[in-house]
C-alpha cells in the first residue's frame, strides 16, 4: 500500500490514521500543554515562541519573526506591541538604514525565558517519551522534508515541463 492510498481519497480512509490530521492534533496538544504551563508566567505560546526565536537568532525584523513564528503579520504586530508594553521586547532602527526596525529581547524577558525553559523541556520530554534519539532525528528530518515539499509552488512541475518543452523547441530550430 502506498502512502497516497491513505489520503482522503482512499476507500479505506480513516481520519485517526491520517498523517496531516495527526500533525495538527499533536501541535494543538503541544500548544495547549505549553499554554497551561506558561500562564503562571504571564506568557502564552506565541510570546514563548517569539522570545525563543529572538534568543536563538538574535534581533529580527517583524517580517522574519512572522515567517519563523508561523504567525500572521497583523497578529504578530499586535503581539509585539503588547510585548513591548510589558517590557519583553524593544524595537531599534538600524544605524545604517533607519527604515529597518529590528526586534530585540529585553533583559527582563531573558530572565523570564531562563525560568520557563524548564517548562518547555518538560513538555518536550513528555511529547517524545518512548522515542529513541534516532526516531526523533528521523521525524525531524521527515518534517523538514514535508515542509519543503509543501512550500514548493504547486506550479513548479508545470513550469519545469514548460521549460523542458521550450528547450526542446529551441534546440529543434
Amino acid at each position: 500500500m502506498t502512502p497516497r492510498s491513505k489520503g482522503p481519497l482512499a476507500q479505506d480512509f480513516c481520519l485517526d490514521d491520517y498523517l496531516m490530521y495527526n500533525l495538527v492534533r499533536a501541535a494543538t496538544t503541544y500548544n495547549e500543554e505549553m499554554a497551561k504551563a506558561l500562564k503562571a508566567y504571564s506568557l502564552d505560546t506565541i510570546k514563548w515562541r517569539i522570545l525563543m526565536l529572538l534568543e536563538d537568532k538574535g534581533p529580527s525584523s517583524v517580517g522574519d519573526l512572522a515567517r519563523r513564528s508561523v504567525t500572521k503579520l497583523p497578529t504578530l504586530t499586535r503581539m509585539l506591541t503588547r510585548m513591548e508594553r510589558d517590557g519583553l521586547i524593544f524595537r531599534r532602527a538600524l544605524a545604517a538604514d533607519r527604515r529597518i526596525i529590528k526586534i530585540h529581547i529585553t533583559d527582563n524577558a531573558q530572565q523570564t525565558l531562563d525560568m520557563v525553559r524548564a517548562i518547555g523541556q518538560s513538555v518536550y520530554e513528555k511529547a517524545v517519551e518512548g522515542m529513541s534519539e534516532e526516531q526523533i532525528c528521523a521525524l525531524v528530518g521527515m518534517l523538514h522534508l514535508m515542509r519543503d515539499n509543501l512550500n514548493r509552488s504547486p506550479y513548479d512541475p508545470l513550469l519545469s515541463d514548460a521549460r523542458k518543452s521550450m528547450d526542446v523547441t529551441t534546440h529543434d530550430t
